[in-house]
């Protein structure tokens, strides 16, 4: 209902100020205001198990909110409809009439059922009808603690905590894979645009936490950031073997600490000692923890904690620190503490070097000229370079032709003009979007409209409009919808971008990852 609507827009607003996306996008925006009063408030989820940790983390939390927000307090009832639907109508009557959040939470057997798990039974039975405000002491605010032997959970809600903190146990124990000798300083090819990140690099892997710490990196993606950082990670452990090297994204590093702080205290020990511990740490696309204040929290903190106990430091980005849009002004000092390093696009004369590199190791024979001419109008990355041999070279076997100027201009015109066909740009931006949100592409051209989706709809359209030539009505005819609600979607971004900083560097990152691939 429009009330509710208006109702639950400025409790999320609030809560937005204190957590980070991430942790709104997991909790709280999923959430349905589904019945109100002048002293209850009813809010439903779609899992048992995000409804216990919201009981046991964020309730208190909650209340706060809806009471500075309305100016009134309102007992939260948290309910989850995955086992059985719940009447909306029938819910919102049933607040109509007065009942208090314990007794909705009887009546419809969740928060309650919950409640008489992590309770002692002496305790339960002395207190059968508390207030709302005597409930809210009851249950517990901080991490969900061991049960009580005497309340054993049901065997489904014990199954699925048990499933939640395998999948904890074993995203931080699991370390990425980073090990793989072939890239080594030797086979980096060197020029004027990235000789002195190389060297820089060879002095950190000879001299770790003692030549320059932190290390930064930052370039525009397919320049070789990673593959210097696998030469650091392979000449360290040929002079340290038993080093504790630790390598790991920055999106997966934020994933990795919202899954710890949902479990227990114990996992978040775990996360902390598994990056606290190490010799040398590499954190690869920092730049996507900016904006998440408890990330950027936690790494300031593991940050400090390296490198007062002189460990190496090894970090990468698409920009220097001082571009990095929402990131903790004592991070980027910290950053900065060290030695910063940039890769640029390769010139001509690099570019013809790697040419002739790549295409000896693929076993691709490429005349002079060919390589020449590849090197004229091959300007974007190393990746881009790579996949262009192996196209020559995979046509001229099935034809049985030698590569010649000719042959490669007819073959690679896409590549050399910049274009590249409409169709594919349009699956790109689906599919990464559809990756960032957690939504699936049939969600984001279909018709359905959840906080999820629509967001995830809105930045497509939006992006599409940005980095295609497609015209409103063209872009309408993709996702089967008129151009004025097209419009509406881009309108809706422009005016977010503008009060959130952070979906700005969200999209700006989408779109580099779209239009670099």
């Amino acid at each position: 209902m429009q009330e509710f609507h208006d109702i639950w827009e400025p409790i999320l607003a609030a809560l937005s100020e204190q957590f980070t996306s991430t942790i709104m996008n997991l909790w709280f925006n999923p959430l349905e205001l589904a019945a109100f009063s002048d002293t209850t408030a009813v809010v439903i989820t779609e899992s048992n198990i995000k409804q216990k940790i919201i009981i046991n983390r964020y309730k208190e939390t909650l209340e706060q909110c809806f009471e500075s927000t309305l100016g009134f307090p309102v007992a939260v009832c948290i309910l989850s409809d995955e086992t059985e639907k719940i009447d909306r109508e029938q819910l919102q009557n049933d607040v109509g009439l007065g009942m208090t959040a314990d007794m909705l939470s009887l009546k419809y057997g969740k928060e309650q059922a919950f409640r008489a798990e992590n309770t002692e039974p002496a305790a339960a039975a002395s207190e059968p009808a508390q207030t709302p405000a005597a409930a809210q002491h009851a249950v517990p605010t901080s991490a969900p603690a061991e049960m009580p032997a005497s309340s054993a959970p049901t065997s489904d809600t014990a199954a699925a905590l048990s499933a939640q903190e395998q999948n904890a146990q074993l995203s931080l124990t699991q370390m990425e894979p980073f090990q793989n000798s072939d890239y080594t300083f030797e086979n980096f090819i060197v020029g004027s645009s990235n000789k002195f990140a190389h060297a820089a690099c060879i002095a950190v892997a000879n001299s770790p936490a003692i030549a320059y710490n932190p290390l930064f990196i930052y370039g525009q993606s397919g320049l070789g950031k990673t593959h210097l950082l696998y030469a650091i990670t392979n000449r360290i452990r040929e002079k340290r073997p038993d080093a504790n090297i630790v390598y790991v994204k920055g999106e997966t590093f934020t994933n990795q600490l919202i899954e710890s702080l949902s479990v227990s205290p114990q996992y978040m020990a775990q996360f902390r000692a598994k990056y606290r511990q190490a010799d040398v740490l590499l954190i690869d696309d920092v730049q996507f923890i900016a904006g998440k204040v408890s990330t950027q929290e936690e790494f300031f903190n593991t940050f400090n904690e390296l490198y007062e106990a002189k460990k190496q430091i090894i970090l990468t980005s698409d920009r220097p620190p001082k571009e990095i849009k929402t990131l903790e002004e004592r991070l980027k000092s910290r950053f900065e503490w060290g030695l910063i390093a940039d890769i640029q696009p390769p010139d001509l004369e690099l570019r013809i070097a790697i040419l002739r590199k790549k295409s000896v190791d693929m076993g691709v024979e490429m005349p002079i000229d060919v390589l020449n001419f590849l090197g004229e109008n091959l300007k974007s990355n190393i990746r881009q370079i790579e996949g262009v041999i192996r196209r020559l070279g995979a046509y001229s076997n099935l034809a049985k032709r030698p590569i010649t100027t000719d042959m490669a201009r007819e073959n690679i015109a896409d590549v050399i003009s910049g274009a590249e066909p409409v169709k594919v740009t349009q699956d790109k931006i689906f599919n990464a979007v559809a990756r960032k949100y957690g939504v699936t592409v049939e969600d984001i051209r279909g018709k359905r409209r959840t906080r999820e989706i629509a967001q995830a709809r809105h930045v497509c359209i939006y992006i599409m409009r940005t980095v295609t030539d497609l015209s409103l009505p063209s872009i309408g005819r993709v996702f089967n919808r008129d151009h004025t609600t097209i419009l509406s979607s881009v309108d809706t971004i422009q005016a977010k971008i503008r009060e959130d900083a952070s979906l700005e560097n969200d999209i700006d990152d989408l779109i580099k990852e779209i239009t670099n691939q």
